[in-house]
């Protein structure tokens, strides 16, 4: 046999090393990508850590004074004056990370035994109207000054669709609740009632009390929300749920998904949280419209991000837990420079909303992550790891920067004064996008401390003042 000349060795050995090369870095990118270990301490619903999050997207608490907090506003709101714009090419996708989704998310309804199973689940009361547009919301234990602030506010912009709600149950409604919605026509209230535990459902419980309210994080399910037909009679019987206790806060997209499928496929639907939200403008104007009668059988699906120059994924300790602990620690780090993407304000066509609530049920069968707030972990992911790129019915996802688009996301300036940002003008009351427009729709206003006073302290008992000389009209035309 003839030796190997000292180039062709030279050539071997280059290629032996680049063969172990990719090997390693193949190895390496499995282990970032291994889901975090499931143990009781990362998986399991911890009540008293629920109690002291203030930081929570959902229940966050208003702002505080402090000579710290002072010191820290002013150093950011010089980097929010004097730093560029945000470069918008922060919310594409992830070029580290791709996930290759399917063209089609299961239904909810495919969890359950037997063929074809539907929805049962009907309002307590209100109606539906299909060719509408909807705000949707899930707002259970609140104030009645909360639903009027959120309501009455839209009513005033002329907005004349749907405003669907999920609530407690009848008998846990705080006072004059279910006075106040009964009246409201516009409204379509399911009355929600959970079936809870404090122990894997080995016995179950009653809803527990957070901040004076039901806790939007115990562990629960949604039994007699779906249907199969007895094999024999053919009757639609009501069956458990077939999911394991979750978070209420994850069951609400559910709901949504349950709701969705009332209305036309290009119906615009919006997704709020309720209790931080109010409307300035009526949000579905100009609008881009599909009629009906269209071939086109997909839609638009809008999200709203956050504001880039205060929060990352990375960056906000509640984002990054909720990635660790729905996914990886690697994947946390693939997009842990991404901007922050609110999981409680999203718009869209029926069809493209519908597809997308699919998607975020979808990623709680496939996580089973018991955990508070991993809702935002879902809808992150769903966008930045380009999940939803195949869906058939979602022509394009379109994220909006904070302060640019039709819901406004206040949270991330928190540390900021809104005032001197020229986000909120005292004089007419206004909150404004950074083009000098009025922002549609204000959500979690409460971060900041001067609009949450003036709403705590003005605008809700003026309002709760005007509903009862309402009711007092009505009581009066009523007998005469």
């Amino acid at each position: 046999m003839k030796p190997c000349s000292t180039a062709s060795r030279r050539r071997q050995e280059r290629k032996l090393s680049q063969s172990v090369t990719v090997l390693l870095l193949s190895i390496l990118f499995l282990l970032m990508c291994l889901p975090t270990v499931a143990t009781e301490s990362n998986n399991v619903l911890n009540v008293e850590e629920l109690q002291d999050d203030p930081e929570d997207h959902l229940q966050e608490e208003p702002l505080v004074d402090s000579d710290d907090h002072n010191k820290k506003a002013a150093q950011q709101q010089q980097v929010v004056k004097d730093d560029p714009p945000p470069d918008e090419s922060l919310f594409n996708p992830s070029s580290l990370y791709t996930v290759l989704g399917p063209t089609r998310f299961p239904k909810p309804t495919d969890k359950i035994e037997g063929e074809n199973a539907q929805i049962v689940l009907e309002p307590t009361f209100g109606t539906h109207r299909p060719d509408h547009d909807a705000v949707m919301a899930y707002a259970e234990g609140y104030e009645l000054v909360h639903y009027l602030q959120f309501v009455e506010t839209l009513l005033a912009t002329g907005f004349e669709g749907d405003i669907v709600l999920a609530t407690s149950a009848l008998d846990d409604l705080r006072d004059g609740v279910e006075d106040y919605l009964r009246s409201c026509t516009a409204c379509v209230v399911y009355a929600t009632d959970f079936t809870c535990s404090d122990n894997n459902f080995d016995t179950t419980s009653e809803r527990m009390q957070d901040n004076g309210g039901r806790m939007s994080f115990q562990m629960c399910r949604l039994d007699h929300i779906y249907g199969v037909a007895n094999p024999v009679t053919g009757i639609l019987e009501a069956v458990p749920d077939p999911r394991t206790g979750r978070v209420v806060a994850t069951s609400r997209y559910e709901l949504y998904w349950i709701w969705a499928s009332q209305y036309d496929s290009h119906a615009w639907l919006m997704l709020l949280d309720a209790r931080d939200a109010y409307f300035q403008t009526n949000p579905f104007t100009d609008l881009p419209r599909t009629t009906e009668s269209s071939s086109k059988k997909d839609g638009l699906l809008y999200f709203f991000g956050e504001n880039t120059a205060n929060t990352r994924l990375g960056k906000s300790p509640k984002n990054r837990k909720w990635l660790e602990r729905g996914y990886s620690v690697g994947i946390m780090k693939f997009l842990s420079d991404k901007p922050t993407i609110c999981s409680g304000s999203t718009m869209g066509e029926t069809i493209a909303v519908e597809a997308y609530l699919r998607a975020m049920v979808n990623e709680w069968d496939e996580t089973l992550v018991l955990q508070k707030g991993t809702d935002q972990a879902f809808h992150n992911y769903l966008y930045y790891s380009n999940k939803l790129q195949n869906v058939k019915e979602i022509r394009s996802v379109t994220v909006f920067d904070q302060g640019k688009g039709i819901i406004n996301n206040l949270g991330a300036l928190r540390d900021l004064k809104l005032v001197d940002l020229g986000v909120y003008k005292v004089e007419e009351r206004l909150v404004y996008n950074w083009d000098g427009s009025v922002s549609p729709v204000v959500h979690q206003w409460d971060r900041d401390k001067l609009l949450f006073h003036y709403i705590s302290d003005k605008v809700f008992p003026a309002t709760k003042t005007a509903w009862e000389e309402k009711k007092k009209k009505t009581l009066v035309q009523k007998s005469s």
